[in-house]
């Protein structure tokens, strides 16, 4: 039986479409299908109803996807181990979030390429809400991003650590007397609109003023997709930042931002997402990924960031 046939099978099943299988594994749409139409005759059943109009399992198909996919997993991990991490290479396409940019990207560059010197990382910086898409699409081979659920048994996720949420502002900018309602009438900071940390941060922040006898709706509060432009502005006392403290570590410890003694919205998880079928060097770089985050994480403090791999 032919592997690559069954791989063809497993992906189409997920992926529902022979076009993007094909532009998944660089075929041809008809070599997808003859793939497939191989597989049938061999088997002596047919996986898919090719009939309709969208493409969908037979009962067969349905009853030996599993199967499939064990046969999938078992080819990957012999070659894995057939492979030691310097014998490891080829390209591989990362994905990661601003997050990741302003935290331990710069380490766990230097360490692949120390680690996984055959290995070529082809980096591409996207939002949260779009990694997760281009990783099943097969756009990226690898990403890390902010966690969320996944209930998709063709990816594996691996959680790496966490980043309490802290009120920033600049130093002089909030009195020290009632402090919580004085940070509610200024403009609030926080990350992209639409994400966990901002739906965390506004729900917080809509509590507390109801708490304080002041209305949710005369909040001003602002989503960045940049946390460069999020630190920029609260160093220039624009507004107060609800956000992660290790982003602005150096310039709390310099004084310049002053870390407020307020309700702190949930911590949110970083996490690392690849399918079981990528390629060979994935799982290795992801080991890699997980130690440089476990060193980072013990040299910034739990403060400011916990592992959790």
């Amino acid at each position: 039986m032919n592997t690559r046939f069954v791989e063809t099978f497993v992906l189409l099943a997920r992926v529902g479409s022979v076009r993007r299988v094909a532009e998944r594994l660089h075929a041809t749409p008809g070599a997808i299908s003859m793939r497939v139409r191989a597989l049938e005759g061999e088997l002596g059943v047919t996986l898919f109803d090719w009939d309709r109009k969208t493409l969908q399992l037979t009962a067969d198909g349905q009853r030996l996807l599993r199967h499939a996919e064990n046969l999938v997993d078992a080819t990957r991990a012999i070659e894995r181990i057939a492979k030691t991490p310097g014998e490891a290479g080829g390209r591989v396409k990362v994905g990661v979030n601003e997050t990741v940019v302003h935290t331990f990207l710069p380490e766990m560059m230097k360490s692949l390429a120390a680690t996984l010197p055959g290995v070529e990382i082809d980096l591409t910086v996207d939002l949260t809400v779009n990694l997760a898409d281009h990783l099943l699409r097969g756009d990226l081979d690898f990403v890390i991003r902010v966690a969320g659920d996944n209930d998709n048994p063709f990816v594996v996720t691996q959680n790496l650590l966490e980043l309490p949420v802290h009120w920033i502002a600049r130093k002089g900018s909030v009195p020290a007397r009632e402090t919580l309602r004085k940070v509610l009438d200024k403009q609030l900071l926080t990350q992209m609109r639409g994400s966990a940390p901002y739906t965390a941060a506004v729900g917080l922040a809509r509590e507390l003023a109801a708490q304080h006898g002041l209305s949710p709706n005369d909040l001003r509060i602002s989503g960045s997709p940049s946390l460069a432009a999020l630190v920029s502005l609260v160093r220039e006392g624009v507004g107060v930042a609800i956000m992660p403290g290790l982003l602005v570590k150096e310039h709390l410890e310099r004084g310049e931002l002053v870390d407020l003694a307020l309700p702190a919205p949930p911590p949110f998880r970083i996490a690392s997402w690849y399918q079981k079928t990528a390629p060979a060097a994935v799982p290795q770089l992801a080991d890699v990924v997980r130690r440089v985050c476990k060193s980072y994480c013990k040299r910034a403090g739990e403060r400011w960031v916990k592992h959790i791999g």
